[in-house]
């Protein structure tokens, strides 16, 4: 037993990338209060954690329960209230994309939606709620675990390199290179506990499918092109238009017409020629 715990790596235990986040969370916190609120006072301190930090803050009461009996022994539902935690985080970046669009905000919210998914589809196993709410059917469970963490660090290393370019100050770099490493612990965390679930085979005969949603989808498109024959309709508008048009073109005569008008104005060309002639002559 004691080589096996020897041969694991740091970023493989549990125990050791919770460490992490808590000291992550703290080092966060400190930085950007120490940066905004410098020479203020304790309460205006507190209140701008409080303002500021809301997602450290009850992420952090999460980890520091997981280190206690209580929190290993409520796990389930520690769980429960950070995924309803994220869900509210989630509905903010929405908010907050539809008042400031910009790359920034829409990466946000990209990464708060992967998160929520994963959360989603990994803490709920082994729990009441999954199989109440029937989501081992979910199609977002084809998504496989290296998949979900490689999307969030991507999105990660993306809004990393925005907020790096869009920085002007020094200070600036902390807080968002610890944000960076607090969502990758926080997704190699979630990483682990879905690799404990696949190993031990808990909840893991998911019957979701995307292939079969999109098979779903193109019949039912079919079946609304087949009803409403749309094809014919086109066909027969377009022949009642070409018919209307032929009957208009027949009923005027439009080329008849043109050639009259037009050996009219000749002739009144010719007429007003030769009286300008005749009346030329007169006055010599």
């Amino acid at each position: 037993m004691s080589e096996e715990k020897k041969q694991i790596k740091w970023y493989e235990s549990g125990n050791t990338i919770t460490t992490l986040i808590i000291i992550t969370i703290l080092a966060a916190i400190f930085c950007s209060q120490s940066f905004a609120v410098s020479g203020d006072s304790n309460f205006s301190i507190f209140s701008s954690v409080i303002n500021h930090n809301s997602v450290y803050l009850v992420v952090l009461v999460y980890f520091v329960l997981l280190k206690t009996k209580f929190g290993k022994k409520y796990f389930n539902y520690l769980n429960v209230f950070l995924i309803f935690f994220y869900l509210i985080t989630t509905c903010t970046s929405i908010l907050t994309l539809f008042q400031s669009f910009s790359l920034n905000t829409v990466l946000d919210f990209l990464k708060n939606v992967v998160l929520l998914l994963y959360l989603f589809h990994t803490m709920f196993r082994d729990t009441r709620v999954w199989h109440d709410l029937k989501l081992g059917s979910s199609p977002f469970n084809e998504i496989h675990n290296d998949s979900y963490y490689y999307a969030l660090l991507v999105l990660v290393v993306l809004g990393l390199a925005v907020n790096l370019i869009s920085t002007l100050m020094i200070d600036g770099l902390f807080i968002p290179v610890l944000d960076a490493l607090y969502l990758l612990l926080f997704g190699r965390y979630i990483y682990l506990y879905r690799d404990y679930l696949d190993y031990h085979m808990i909840d893991a005969d998911n019957e979701g499918n995307f292939d079969e949603i999109k098979k779903s989808i193109n019949d039912n498109i079919n079946d609304v092109l087949d009803k409403t024959d749309i094809d014919d309709k086109i066909v027969a508008a377009a022949g009642k238009v070409k018919e209307t048009t032929k009957d208009i073109l027949d009923k005027t005569d439009i080329d008849d017409k043109i050639v009259d008008a037009a050996k009219k104005a000749k002739d009144k060309i010719k007429e007003k020629t030769k009286e300008t002639k005749n009346e030329k002559k007169g006055e010599k």
